[in-house]
């Protein structure tokens, strides 16, 4: 699996701006600011129909005073040629009320989980550090990031219950309010129940194919000497779960038990590396983590994905530098880097060089 090309307007940084890739590796080069990490942001958009973006919400990728932003995206795979077009709006175009985002694959509408699974890409950059460091919600997100890509039922199930969890929110918030005035709630407690099976049913789904992902990851090899794993804190949900936390749920207006609320450590030899790992080793930690990840698309989807690599260089002492030379022969490979001279030079022979400070 390839993209050949990829078209941005009004995207981050780009009014109009179109870009052309080779099959093998493309190095993308300049200064920082100048837009190297939006490219990567916007292939990953068409594989994921998200942003890699922690931090600020998904209007902020529209340029500044602009109401429609597009991407898009010509992709190969195994000889066959698919246009993927993701188009961002700030709720409303020229007045008239719109969709905040829509899918495209061909020209032609398509639902969020239908156009996932036409690219697939694995993400690697400095803030993934953020992975060890960060909130839970952080680690859930990446979870969501792999196994859309590879999984029709997961994308469905994440779907249904996103929805499912809203709405059985705001009856708790009313049966809270209708609470504290004095009033009946029993008719907002009986519309729970539908809710609460549906939040079971895909729920359990959500969390079966994640235990399999990241038991999947624990049969990788080690990146170095070091031997690293990965601990699934699963929050199971079931009636008896609901049923045991019905108070307090009521008390907090929020659904408390569900993968909504899941978390995994990493961990090196039963240590904890948020709380006792060096940076050095948390960096090593996540090169297995996307090593692993990637060979889980390609044993799921039998194609190859593509590897988005952001600043990575600088993030990696010389043999682990080289161990991604070596990985970047076999897939189409984006890497930015701010400096061009930390690329090996026989390497930098082979690739299609990307200068943003020339264009």
């Amino acid at each position: 699996m390839i993209i050949k090309a990829l078209s941005l307007q009004n995207f981050r940084n780009y009014p109009q701006k179109s870009f052309d890739f080779s099959n093998g590796c493309n190095l993308i080069v300049g200064p920082n600011a100048i837009g190297k990490t939006n490219i990567l942001e916007a292939v990953y958009f068409l594989s994921t129909g998200k942003s890699f973006r922690v931090k600020g919400v998904e209007r902020e990728a529209i340029l500044y005073q602009k109401e429609i932003a597009r991407i898009k995206g010509e992709v190969e795979n195994k000889d066959q040629k698919t246009k993927l077009e993701i188009i961002l709006t700030v709720g409303e175009i020229m007045g008239e009320k719109t969709a905040k985002k829509k899918y495209l694959v061909n020209q032609v509408g398509r639902r969020a989980v239908d156009f996932l699974g036409n690219l697939l890409s694995v993400y690697f950059g400095p803030e993934d550090l953020e992975l060890i460091t960060d909130s839970p919600g952080l680690r859930r997100k990446y979870l969501d990031s792999v196994l859309v890509q590879t999984d029709h039922e997961y994308r469905r199930a994440s779907l249904s219950y996103e929805k499912g969890l809203r709405q059985r929110n705001k009856i708790l918030e009313g049966i809270r309010e209708a609470k504290d005035l004095g009033y009946n709630e029993e008719n907002l407690r009986k519309r729970l129940y539908f809710w609460d099976q549906l939040l079971i049913k895909n729920g359990n789904i959500i969390t079966d194919k994640r235990e399999e992902f990241l038991q999947f990851i624990n049969q990788c090899q080690p990146v170095s000497n070091m031997q690293f794993s990965v601990e699934y804190e699963r929050s199971t949900i079931s009636a008896e779960r609901i049923a045991h936390y019905a108070k307090e749920e009521v008390g907090a207006g929020m659904t408390l038990v569900g993968p909504h609320r899941d978390d995994f450590k990493i961990n090196e030899k039963q240590r904890n590396l948020s709380v006792y790992g060096s940076r050095g080793e948390q960096r090593l930690a996540i090169l297995w983590l996307k090593l692993a990840e990637l060979d889980f698309l390609e044993k799921e989807t039998k194609v190859l994905p593509i590897l988005l690599l952001d600043d990575i260089f600088s993030e990696l002492d010389m043999e682990h530098r080289q161990l991604v030379f070596e990985l970047v022969t076999s897939h189409q490979t984006i890497i930015t880097t701010t400096d061009i001279n930390i690329v090996d030079k026989n390497w930098l022979k082979q690739v299609n060089l990307i200068n943003l400070s020339l264009s």
